[in-house]
């Protein structure tokens, strides 16, 4: 794998000529380095309607998106990528705008790196994506049945793949899309960072998620025989790491959740880093966003637990026992949600109060759910780090 690039100097121009001059220092190689902030499942939408309980922060996405888009020039990332359902319909009011915002990106240097969702078809017409969104993204080569590309940049092929665009299926690659795939893997010299909206290993590690996969059964051996280690999705909105026979999965978790985080990713010629990051709107978000973002991800959260409240109610649970109940869910929860599950599940399943948790939630499908995760959790879902030259 060709982790280096030699940059061709030593001409110098005399005269409106070109001279050969004798290199005497060490050749010149370019940077391989590649950092990025990675997010998936913005939905953004330029006119939310109101609060929504499921994602908080939706009222205030232009602000967030803002927020978000200032912190990654602040940390001078080569690329910004987003993993699909970058809008929740599809709207060209919503792409345009979004299209506005992400130009601040570019004007400050750093490559945008963009695939579309399942949401991002949900206007049925990609006019507005071709219009306001490819401009935008370099494209080395590109696929002639999708939106599907090949980007390289410090010494880093990035696959950005459009698995939404057959429309035979949630998830999957038309046969023309899987050759030239097939095509554009086997000539690869550079790393590569393979990009999806749907999953790749995911759902294999738990049955449970099957459903979020892409539906192609060849594709993962394909990946793994043309070496790729590492891949990046979404869909799911929700932070996690999976790992299978050498290859990683980061799905990347929902800017406008209650959690509001990123990924800032790390390749190099070693190996790779991630971490999540939580967008600052203390910091980079317009005046007051912070407490407006407190206020509605309190009221997500009653409203949430309200209903399990009624849930004890119906088994008949006292006070202290539905209180100490509803505190473990939210332990569940606040774990679930920021890819810790892993550091909390031993006691969540050992503290007294989980059989009465049980028993309220196993017949309401959370409970099933709940005990298949804390038995078998993801791994963290926080970072990752892992040595080109390790399994």
């Amino acid at each position: 794998m060709k982790m280096k690039h030699l940059v061709l100097s030593g001409v110098l121009l005399l005269s409106g000529c070109a001279q050969p001059v004798t290199q005497t220092e060490e050749p010149v190689y370019e940077n391989t380095d590649f950092t990025a902030v990675v997010v998936s499942d913005l939905h953004y939408i330029s006119s939310p309607s109101g609060f929504n309980s499921a994602v908080p922060l939706e009222y205030f996405g232009s602000e967030v998106t803002d927020a978000l888009i200032d912190q990654t020039i602040a940390l001078s990332a080569d690329a910004f990528i987003m993993t699909g359902d970058n809008t929740n319909n599809g709207r060209e009011k919503d792409v345009k705008e979004l299209a506005d915002k992400l130009k601040r990106l570019r004007d400050a240097g750093i490559e945008i790196i963009i695939i579309p969702g399942n949401h991002d078809y949900g206007q049925g017409s990609m006019n507005a994506y071709e219009k306001y969104i490819l401009p935008l993204l370099d494209m080395d080569e590109r696929d002639a049945s999708s939106f599907s590309y090949v980007s390289h940049s410090h010494g880093t092929a990035v696959f950005a793949m459009d698995d939404s665009h057959a429309g035979e299926s949630e998830g999957y690659f038309s046969r023309d899309t899987m050759n030239w795939l097939n095509k554009q893997l086997d000539q690869e010299q550079d790393r590569i960072l393979f990009l999806s909206h749907h999953n790749i290993i995911s759902g294999i590690c738990e049955p449970m998620y099957s459903r979020y996969l892409i539906q192609n059964d060849e594709l993962y051996d394909m990946l793994k025989g043309a070496g790729v280690r590492l891949c990046m999705s979404g869909h799911q909105h929700n932070q996690s790491v999976y790992h299978l026979d050498g290859m990683y999965e980061i799905l990347s978790g929902m800017p406008f959740s209650s959690a509001h985080t990123f990924g800032l990713l790390h390749m190099d010629d070693e190996g790779v880093s991630y971490q999540t990051m939580e967008i600052d709107l203390e910091k980079y978000g317009a005046e007051g966003l912070c407490e407006k973002a407190d206020a509605v991800i309190s009221e997500q959260n009653r409203n949430f637990y309200s209903v399990f409240e009624e849930l004890c109610k119906e088994k008949e649970l006292d006070e202290a026992d539905t209180e100490k109940v509803i505190a473990l869910i939210i332990r569940f929860f606040e774990a679930y949600n920021s890819g810790t599950l892993i550091e909390t599940a031993a006691d969540i399943l050992n503290d007294p109060s989980y059989a009465k948790m049980q028993k309220v939630l196993w017949d309401k499908n959370y409970g099933p759910w709940m005990e298949g995760l804390l038995k078998n959790p993801p791994m963290d879902g926080n970072s990752l780090s892992f040595r080109w030259d390790s399994d």
